[in-house]
Parts: structure tokens; sequence; C-alpha cells
């Protein structure tokens, strides 16, 4: 999915009281707190691996990744509940790679108020498109959520799974 951004439309959003975003720029804790919450985020994920810090770090390129665009969202009583981790190194557009919003607190505003946090950032570093790839059958609502913030299909893969069994 896309969806066009700029600068004088797509302006960092008000969170709401006591919803507080961190980037993750410069701090090893952050980063690590980043793969927790990917990774409890997207266990239920169809085709989700669990991988330790190291692993998933190799696995996202984070030893040379560029941080900044990468931000933990925190709710008072809460702790740390989101999270978009977010990559500034395609040639078209800016990529939205991990969106996660803690199961307790879905529905109440924390992914939409990540992704057009995202949208504003990258505005606001000269991208003029965000994308990012979603299951259309994730039961999170992940598709809602981009939709009616106006990602718009970009193009369609089918993904066909079949289980081998080593005994026939």
């Amino acid at each position: 999915m896309t969806r066009p951004v700029s600068a004088g439309s797509d302006l960092p959003p008000a969170p709401p009281e006591g919803l507080v975003l961190r980037h993750c720029a410069a701090d090893e804790a952050d980063r690590r707190r980043a793969h927790a919450l990917v990774e409890e985020t997207f266990a239920a994920h169809f085709g989700h691996v669990d991988r330790p810090y190291e692993a998933w770090l190799d696995q996202v390129d984070g030893r040379s990744l560029d941080w900044s665009p990468v931000w933990i969202a925190s709710l008072p009583g809460q702790g740390d509940v989101g999270v978009l981790l977010t990559r500034d190194d395609r040639t078209g557009m800016g990529w939205v790679s991990h969106l996660g919003v803690r199961s307790e607190v879905r529905g109440r505003g924390v992914g939409g108020l990540l992704l057009r946090h995202g949208f504003a950032a990258y505005a606001a570093r000269g991208r003029d498109l965000v994308g990012l790839g979603v299951d259309i059958r994730n039961e999170t609502g992940a598709l809602g959520l981009y939709e009616a913030h106006g990602m718009k299909l970009h193009y369609a893969v089918d993904t066909w799974e079949l289980s081998l069994h080593s005994q026939g």
C-alpha cells in the first residue's frame, strides 16, 4: 500500500493526553524494547518467527539501520504499547517495516497516531510517498487502519502455502 505525503499537509499529529512518542535513535535499550514490541505484536501474524534480539537485528539490518525514523509509544500506567519501525533506504519511498500495537490497547488510536507521525516525518524529510506491506487477512484490523489513513493498494501478491511432511 502507498500514500502520497507532503510537508504542507502532513504535519506531526498532536498525541492524546498522556501518550508519549520517543525515538530509538541512540539508545540500545530502546532498540531492544522495539524488538520486544515487534515480537509481541506480530506473534500471531502469519509466518512470524520468534527471533532473539541479535538475530532480529541482523534480519532488519539493524547494525547499519538509521534508527531516527523508529518510534515507541507509551501510555501512563501501561508502559510501552506500540512501535513504528520505518526505513528511509528505498529509492522511491519511505517504508513502514513494522507497525505494532499491543493487543490490549488496539482501537484506541495509538496505531493511527504512529502512522500519521511517520507520514509527517517522511514529508519533513522531503519524501513524497510512503509505503508498506500488509496481510489483508491480518486479524488486527491493520488493513482498515491503513485505508482509514489514506493508503491505497499499490500492488497485490497472492501467497500460497503447501505443507510437506517428511513421511508423505
